[in-house]
């Protein structure tokens, strides 16, 4: 018999939970017998001791993980009483192998055996000497077989464990980390969660504080953070397309509706549109139908407090044009703080409507006028309390008409300062939803 094509056999030495050992041309064979998972991860454990021997340069051998083909192989050396190394003893006791376990050569060591050397592989047993020191040679290696034997078997049944870390919320090489040293083995599978950090560990299996054996496996879900498109959801009722976004994980943000020969309550499109990336948790509008026109005209919808954007999209989409002035106010960037006309309004097609959009996050007065004005007046006013939470519209009276000097929601003590240019008499007038509050003459 010939051992993976490369080992004739001469003699089978032992046979014992389903490990062969083999002597072959020019040394010996462990050949494993893998068919459970238990097989698999005893050979696994075995096949991680050698490595760490070979990694210190203690040990020469042969591995081989094929399928069908699990042995490791060692060439025959002469074999020395000497005691293993202490770094040798260290990296194999987080595997559950030990002294019982090395065959021991002048140079390093000769084998690694799967079982303890206490007598049952004697092809494995170091060479006894002539003397040694008076004591009679059998009985001395009858004590130490005996020795050996009970350390073996007291591995064997009672291996090392060790308790599983918590693991959760680690990133993958902190997880790595702590498990490096233990004897316990990793697995890896994808999560998806965009609502925390790409990498790290989302779950574990089993839970922190488990004690388990040497070799035994801990796994890991590893979150890839994945962000879901918006699906396309034009043509659908609004109840499907609510349930659909609701099973994604999305939120309906808000609903526009306008005449369209579809029918009532069809979507007919979205915002932010199919296919763009968002998050959990993150909302969409819905521009819904209203039915087939009655006349050529189409009310208005609130865009107050929606950005920009948003009120351009549901504008355009109802084939209205659009002004937009820009205005200093402390309301968001890009937030529609006015309309014209108001919501309701009778809209004719391709009519238009002008909005008023906040700009920059701090108040900016205008510039002053080109030069030639008359005089120059100065403003320096901190709101009153009044003007907590309700609109505010300031603006600025002279002969050449009037002129809006701030507009925007009011906040309690904000400060609004500036110089302007006027043409004979001049006043500030200040109102509070649309209501006059105060008026004066700088």
């Amino acid at each position: 018999m010939v051992l993976d094509d490369r080992y004739p056999v001469l003699e089978t030495l032992e046979s014992r939970e389903g490990i062969t050992l083999y002597r072959v041309e020019g040394g010996f064979v462990f050949f494993f017998d893998v068919k459970t998972p238990e097989d698999k991860e005893r050979f696994y454990r075995y096949r991680a001791a050698l490595k760490r021997l070979m990694e210190l340069g203690l040990l020469e051998a042969h591995v081989s993980a094929k399928p069908g083909r699990h042995y490791a192989f060692f060439p025959e050396k002469t074999l020395s009483r000497k005691a293993p190394p202490r770094k040798a003893l260290e990296a194999l006791a987080p595997l559950g192998f030990g002294r019982e376990h090395l065959a021991m050569a002048e140079e390093g060591v000769a084998y690694l055996a799967p079982w303890p050397l206490s007598g049952r592989a004697p092809s494995l047993k170091p060479r006894s000497r002539p003397r040694l020191l008076g004591v009679a040679p059998g009985v001395l290696l009858l004590v130490l077989g005996v020795f050996l034997l009970s350390q073996g078997l007291y591995r064997y049944f009672n291996p090392p464990e060790y308790t599983v870390p918590d693991l959760v919320g680690k990133t993958a090489r902190e997880a790595f980390l702590l498990l490096k040293d233990t004897g316990l083995t990793l697995a890896v599978e994808e999560g998806n969660d965009p609502t925390k950090p790409k990498e790290v560990v989302l779950a574990q299996d089993p839970p922190p504080g488990t004690r388990l054996r040497a070799g035994r496996t801990v796994r890991l879900t590893l979150n890839q953070a994945r962000l879901n498109p918006v699906p396309g959801l034009s043509g659908l009722r609004r109840e499907e397309a609510e349930a659909r976004l609701r099973a994604l994980g999305f939120r309906v943000e808000g609903v526009a509706e306008l005449p369209s020969p579809e029918p009532l309550g069809t979507v007919l499109a979205t915002f932010p549109p199919a296919g763009t990336p968002l998050a959990p948790g993150g909302g969409v509008r819905l521009l819904l139908s209203q039915g087939a026109p009655s006349g050529p005209t189409w009310p208005l919808p609130r865009l107050v407090g929606l950005s920009r954007k948003e009120a351009l999209f549901l504008l355009n989409a109802a084939g209205l044009k659009v002004e937009v002035e820009e205005v200093p106010s402390g309301a968001p960037q890009d937030t529609v703080i006015a309309q014209e006309p108001a919501p309701g309004t009778p809209m004719p097609e391709g009519s238009g409507v002008r909005l008023r959009v906040a700009v920059q996050g701090e108040v900016l007065l205008p510039p002053a006028p080109p030069p030639g004005a008359e005089r120059s007046v100065s403003l320096a006013l901190d709101l009153p309390p009044e003007a907590e939470g309700r609109e505010v519209r300031l603006v600025l009276l002279d002969q050449s008409g009037e002129r809006v000097v701030y507009e925007g929601m009011g906040q309690a003590g904000l400060r609004l300062e500036g110089t302007y240019p006027v043409q004979g008499e001049a006043r500030f007038r200040l109102y509070l939803d649309g209501v006059l509050f105060q008026e004066w003459v700088p």
